[in-house]
């Protein structure tokens, strides 16, 4: 039979498709797919997860329709909140065989030798309730986050193998005051002042005797203790002190030292120290509307064919009545006028990239500008105002 070239093609594009479809059928038999959003490393845990599962779901279609116990603990959990160090202390779990078959449990394990736990029955018929007597000892050593203890139960429930009951406590302290005190940003020449509380947990009696810190002058009180009471609700204090912190740094910049406290509590002598820390502000401060506070002013891109002027507001904050002036400025294509205001130590500033001004660039975080501003004869008293921008001659397209 003579087929036409029509016939041929029709008949080489069937058998085609039909073994593409078969290749992509056994394709689709050897590979495996991986689940979604599992990751390789955790490949291992998926699958004994979905195995879990799978018994869980077994169990449960054996089960159903069989006589079984079933144990239930209640409370499961219980906090002691704040105790003393070394303190015992006890809570009672009931266990509820809630089921229609005898419940077996036993205490198998607890968490330290710091908890004990006893059973008063471990054979439970249906309905029936036995109690479980926790006992927790505290550490009689001083712990800064609260101590978790538990205790497992094993059980003949098909569903629940093991119960685990847990209690846990806040241990009181002799004293408890901040680890570091922060001091707001000030004038020099001007006290910071900062409070904090100090109690405790234990005693009745808190005196606090005396505040010191080596080369800085420190005067300080404290407050009636009512008010600290009141604000450490839940803290478990017994007796506590407000105490206010002042301190005057003669310097500029940050600082930081260590305040020494003599205390008293219930007659015995304390010692505490506590890090602080401060900033002095810089004399000179600058102000306005395009003036960032971390990086100073910005001219942008501006072409040199014309002048281009900023107007800073600046302040002499430490010494009003000190004269002031333009100390140095960079780079030095840039002109830079001081001029004073109505307000005695406020100034305005006008910061300019004059005409025709060469190419420029100090746009950077390491290479930028800036306007130094200060008096002439006493270079520390002084401040610096950042300044970035790029000026060139640009063609417009």
């Amino acid at each position: 039979m003579h087929l036409n070239q029509f016939t041929k093609r029709l008949i080489f594009f069937g058998v085609a498709v039909i073994g593409f479809a078969s290749f992509t059928f056994a394709l689709s038999q050897a590979v495996s797919y991986k689940p979604w959003g599992v990751p390789d490393s955790r490949r291992d845990d998926y699958d004994r997860l979905v195995a879990e599962l799978d018994d869980q779901a077994e169990l449960r279609d054996t089960y159903a329709a069989r006589a079984k116990p079933m144990a239930r603990a209640w409370p499961s959990q219980h906090d002691f909140g704040w105790v003393r160090p070394g303190e015992v202390l006890r809570q009672v779990f009931r266990i509820e065989n809630a089921g229609d078959q005898e419940l077996q449990v036993k205490v198998r394990n607890t968490s330290s030798d710091r908890v004990t736990a006893e059973l008063t029955n471990e054979l439970l018929a249906p309905g029936e309730v036995a109690q479980c007597t926790v006992e927790m000892t505290a550490a009689a050593e001083p712990m800064t986050r609260p101590a978790r203890e538990t205790v497992t139960l094993t059980t003949n429930d098909p569903f629940n193998r093991t119960l685990t009951l847990a209690v846990q406590s806040q241990q009181r302290k002799e004293l408890v005051f901040p680890s570091q005190i922060g001091f707001e940003s000030h004038d020099i020449g001007r006290a910071a002042m900062a409070e904090c509380l100090v109690y405790s947990q234990l005693g009745h009696d808190l005196k606090i005797l005396d505040v010191s810190c080596d080369n800085f002058d420190v005067e300080w009180v404290a407050v009636p203790e009512q008010s600290a009471i009141e604000q450490l609700e839940g803290k478990s204090a017994t007796v506590a002190k407000r105490l206010t912190i002042e301190i005057e740094s003669n310097d500029y910049g940050s600082y930081t030292g260590v305040f020494d406290l003599a205390l008293e509590l219930d007659g015995v002598a304390k010692q505490v120290q506590i890090e602080f820390g401060g900033r002095v502000r810089p004399p000179i401060g600058f102000y306005g509307p395009i003036v960032d506070r971390r990086t100073g002013i910005d001219f942008g891109t501006v072409d040199s064919r014309e002048q281009h002027d900023l107007y800073v507001v600046v302040r002499s904050r430490a010494d009003r009545s000190r004269k002031i002036a333009v100390l140095d400025v960079e780079p030095k294509e840039l002109q830079a006028e001081l001029e004073p205001l109505e307000t005695e130590g406020s100034y305005r500033l006008r910061i300019s990239i004059p005409k025709d001004c060469p190419y420029r660039r100090f746009n950077l975080a390491e290479q930028h500008g800036y306007v130094q501003i200060g008096d002439p004869e006493m270079k520390s008293y002084s401040n610096w105002l950042p300044v970035y921008g790029v000026v060139g001659r640009f063609e417009s397209e």
